[in-house]
């Protein structure tokens, strides 16, 4: 095997540097387009969850993961651990659902047909995608217009499809599909924080 050569502690504290620097300045943009469509989607979907309708969440890849742990902490607690659990579903944790609708149907379906199955009139569906342009997001954005279903699309500052189609677009400010990731799963945790604010407070 080729020996890797390993770059020198300075190099490595100037890539730490520079990958930090672009997110503290991703997220520290003042600009309403970043803010206010946050400041909507915690209005709509804590209304969503005081009246027990489902939120449902998906994604692909590292996307798939944000979706997966958001609905884990929006189900279990976050800061409030006497609450009730939210109805919230991953349509990205069914192993054996993905991989037959995809083999059945195709990847593109793999969200939809359970949006079908599962989703009612009121429920929210949230979809991250880095680009914007997931195929099944887009599906499923589709779908969930035909049942009345509001959708959020979290995406990169460009946007893609999603930014079109969704009733509520949260885009975050840098289009670097890693920087884009992680700020997802941060802005995740800003939502879910401030719905369970709301519908769960904390007694003093």
């Amino acid at each position: 095997l080729n020996k890797i050569k390993i770059s020198g502690d300075k190099s490595m504290k100037s890539t730490f540097k520079k990958a930090a620097e672009s997110l503290v300045a991703s997220l520290m943009t003042h600009e309403e387009q970043y803010i206010q469509p946050l400041e909507k989607c915690i209005e709509v979907s804590a209304e969503a969850v005081g009246r027990r309708s489902c939120i449902f969440v998906c994604g692909n890849g590292g996307s798939a993961a944000t979706a997966s742990h958001i609905a884990n902490d929006l189900l279990c607690h976050l800061k409030n651990w006497n609450r009730e659990s939210y109805r919230i579903l991953a349509l990205t944790d069914n192993v054996s659902a993905i991989t037959s609708l995809t083999n059945d149907y195709g990847p593109e379906e793999m969200f939809s047909r359970q949006l079908s199955a599962f989703g009612q009139k009121g429920d929210i569906l949230w979809a991250f995608s880095t680009s914007g342009n997931s195929k099944n997001c887009v599906k499923a954005f589709e779908k969930a217009g035909e049942l009345g279903i509001t959708t959020v699309g979290i995406t990169g500052r460009s946007g893609g499809r999603m930014k079109e189609l969704a009733d509520i677009w949260i885009p975050v400010d840098s289009d670097e599909v890693t920087r884009v990731e992680e700020l997802h799963m941060i802005y995740a945790h800003i939502l879910a924080e401030n719905i369970e604010a709301i519908v769960s407070p904390m007694e003093e």
